[in-house]
């Protein structure tokens, strides 16, 4: 594993971001201190995405447009 200064990787980022899709995992550090670790993702097929869908909560009532054309009918 490399270590690299926030400092070193502003300068060079797309060096930086070239070794990390080579398989490299740097540590960074601010200060002689590290600070945090970045490392490549995995290929998007093991990217566990949310199913928004279920999540999604069913809303009650009139909808937006349906409210939007009641009002502009009244103005008229």
């Amino acid at each position: 594993m490399k270590t690299a200064t926030v400092g070193e990787i502003q300068k060079n980022f797309s060096g930086v971001l070239r070794n990390i899709k080579a398989g490299e995992e740097i540590t960074v550090t601010r200060r002689g201190n590290p600070v945090a670790k970045i490392t490549a993702l995995g290929p998007r097929s093991t990217i566990e995405w949310p199913d928004f869908s279920n999540e999604a909560v069913e809303l009650k009532g009139k909808s937006l447009s349906d409210i939007v054309v009641e009002e502009r009918q009244e103005r008229f």
